[in-house]
């Protein structure tokens, strides 16, 4: 888990501490303004007691605001770290998948929030109010500190005691809850064959059976949650009660009595707040124990090929592209060396050619030999840079929510070029131009309202974008009709680029491309 104290949240968390020691002022303000009022005296000094007190007041109301506000800046600001980590990693395949990771930004990160917010904040402001409290009292009379340290001595014994119950149930709620989760996800994926096979009724009881159980476990551990509050509640009750029986049998004075109950009204506050704390505490233990293992693999940013380190110089002499000694999924590729504008025709399975292009194209790492693109190592080239060299067009990919036109521009977005040109070098002109927005409409549900031809079309332009020095494309020619192809046809021979294709026509490439046959062990032939 990524470290709470970093320089971004010291601010606020000295904050927090500040508002603590503002509480403990406002307790030894009570301590000497409260008997002045209750003592009589001089009406004026008597009147600006009852100010100072309403002023003291006033500004307990104000430093519970900035305490919200600053646990809940901390809160944030630790949570928007987890959430960067959790969704880079899945994006570089490293991580979790996106699925899991949004249920788990859903649940175990506002677990997580709750205990920055609302559990260590409250703690950051309950050791000085403590202190000053104490302080406070023992000025009073020494014996008034007596009862309070009992119930807090008394509500930490209850609290240890009742910590490891909520902690299972907290467990529990949260493994039903991503199973909940998990099952609706696949549920409404496959919405189209569960209706084919008329299977509605049955999928809707086993959600609802997930969810009575996701609804017991919630109550179950509001029940724990329930006893750890009443404890605290409980303790602070139990503290005013002590504090004014020890006054009473230490024969102090009504004004004395009076002041201590007030003060440790203060504290009332900070003991309640650690009920809180605990039932938070114990939801974050549950959330860390699957959150911990998935940061630990992903990444801030980057690919699934993210540079290991820069390889800054290019060689001279040296072009194109040189697959050498590659394996994908433990099985040989044959090697392949083309110059810099060239056309290869990939043939094999659909599977082994997809998983090659992956590889090709970045988003899988080979776990053996080297792709060379134009004499660089593809590995060691940082992800900014090989965005720009190496474009994918696989309509088997969704398209991210934005526009058409940043659609367009997504692997080099520094260009200002306009984007109907390379529209129109698709076939995509008239398409584009008939929707609400042209270029400005925004792109939504993998692809919407594009149809599968259009999407394979935007894919071919987001490809071909800008100067690529290689350019991958996946059966593009497949899902579009007879007419469109020629688009299709045109747009490859107009790259100055190593275009690598899988194509049920390799005149799609152009005439005589190299035949790459990934099926096979072996060198590749022509």
């Amino acid at each position: 888990m990524p470290r709470l104290l970093v320089r971004a949240r010291l601010r606020p968390l000295a904050a927090l501490v500040g508002t603590g020691v503002g509480h403990a002022g406002l307790a030894a303000l009570t301590a000497a303004a409260m008997p002045v009022l209750l003592t009589p005296g001089p009406v004026p000094i008597r009147v600006s007691a009852a100010l100072g007190l309403l002023c003291g007041a006033l500004a307990l109301g104000w430093l519970r605001q900035v305490e919200r506000v600053q646990a809940e800046r901390i809160g944030q600001d630790y949570v928007q770290e987890i959430r960067s980590r959790l969704v880079g990693g899945a994006l570089s395949g490293r991580g979790p998948s996106l699925g899991v990771t949004i249920t788990r930004a859903s649940n175990d990160l506002n677990s997580v929030r709750n205990w920055i917010a609302l559990g260590i904040a409250p703690l950051a402001v309950a050791v000085p109010v403590v202190l000053g409290t104490m302080a406070s009292l023992w000025a009073l009379a020494p014996v008034l500190v007596v009862p309070v340290l009992i119930a807090l001595g008394a509500l930490v014994v209850a609290l240890l005691r009742l910590a490891p119950a909520t902690y299972a149930r907290s467990r529990e709620l949260r493994r039903r809850r991503g199973r909940l989760a998990g099952h609706l996800a696949d549920t409404l994926a496959a919405t189209d064959a569960i209706r084919a096979a008329g299977g509605v009724d049955r999928e809707t009881r086993n959600v609802t059976d997930l969810g009575e159980r996701v609804r017991t476990a919630a109550v179950d551990r509001a029940g724990a949650a329930g006893w750890v509050r009443g404890a605290a509640v409980a303790c602070s009750s139990a503290a005013l009660v002590g504090v004014a029986v020890a006054g009473v049998l230490a024969g102090s004075d009504a004004t004395t009595v009076a002041t201590a109950l007030t003060i440790v009204g203060i504290l009332g506050g900070s003991i309640s707040d650690l009920g809180r704390v605990v039932e938070y505490r114990q939801s974050y233990r549950a959330a860390r124990r699957v959150l911990g293992p998935a940061l630990a693999g992903a990444t801030a940013s980057g690919g699934a090929m993210s540079a290991e380190g820069r390889e800054p110089t290019h060689p001279r002499g040296e072009e194109g592209l040189s697959v050498i000694g590659l394996r994908v999924d433990g099985v040989p590729v044959p090697d392949l060396a083309v110059p810099a504008v060239s056309r290869v025709h990939v043939v094999g399975s659909a599977d082994r050619v997809r998983a090659v292009l992956r590889v090709l194209g970045g988003l899988e790492r080979p776990a053996q030999g080297t792709v060379r693109l134009a004499g660089r190592d593809l590995v060691r080239i940082p992800p900014e840079e090989r965005r720009r060299l190496v474009g994918l067009a696989s309509p088997e990919l969704a398209l991210e929510r934005g526009t058409v036109a940043r659609a367009v521009r997504y692997r080099d977005p520094g260009r200002s070029d306009p984007v109907e040109p390379a529209l129109a070098a698709v076939g995509l002109a008239e398409r584009i131009t008939a929707l609400p927005e042209g270029p400005r409409t925004r792109l939504r549900a993998g692809g919407e309202p594009l149809d599968p031809a259009d999407r394979a079309l935007l894919h071919l332009a987001r490809a071909t974008w800008g100067s690529p020095s290689l350019v991958l494309v996946d059966q593009v020619d497949r899902h579009v009709d007879a007419a469109r192809r020629r688009y299709v046809r045109e747009r490859l021979a107009a790259c100055e680029a190593v275009v690598v294709a899988a194509a049920d026509d390799p005149w799609t490439l152009g005439a005589a491309p190299v035949r790459w046959d990934v099926g096979h062990s072996g060198e590749a032939f022509e």
